[in-house]
């Protein structure tokens, strides 16, 4: 019994240190943060729909969220626009200001506050955002995070 004991320590003490050596970090390099949609695919946005999308836009207009987080609408382009709904807080980004989103494209479903400003058949439930400008990098945890770090558009799952 003690010998089982004992190599199933040192097996968990050797994956534990190679789990500590796995080159999948979360440094941020060129390739992080990459983006899937832009205004040229905008045209094609149904395409994209229940998927997860990451975009750049210029925040023209805050609203609160019904979960008292911040509800951004986004300038991509010259002439579109579509709504996100962080998942988190955020202190940091005014109007203005050039964030990049990645999150859930969904159709719009507004409630009777929302009908009030929330235009369009679209909108993302965001996951993260970053703001180079700024140096803000909000994220929620998990693999999602990682995979956008690493250079990758997230996986839905």
């Amino acid at each position: 019994m003690k010998k089982i004991l004992a190599i199933l320590t040192l097996t968990l003490t050797v994956i534990n240190l190679f789990g500590q050596n796995n080159p999948t970090t979360n440094e941020v390099n060129e390739k992080s943060f990459p983006i899937n949609l832009s205004e040229r695919k905008f045209k094609k946005l149904e395409k994209f729909n229940g998927k997860v999308v990451a975009f750049e836009g210029i925040i023209v207009r805050i609203e609160n969220s019904r979960n008292n987080t911040p509800f951004y609408k986004l300038k991509i382009g010259e002439s579109n626009y579509l709504w996100a709904v962080l998942m988190f807080k955020n202190e940091v980004n005014k109007m203005g200001d050039k964030v990049r989103v990645v999150g859930y494209l969904n159709p719009a479903v507004p409630n009777e506050t929302e009908k009030t400003y929330l235009d369009g058949k679209y909108m993302v439930i965001a996951f993260g955002l970053v703001d180079f400008k700024n140096s803000n990098v909000l994220m929620l945890e998990g693999k999602q995070k990682q995979e956008w770090i690493s250079g990758k558009i997230p996986s839905s799952k």
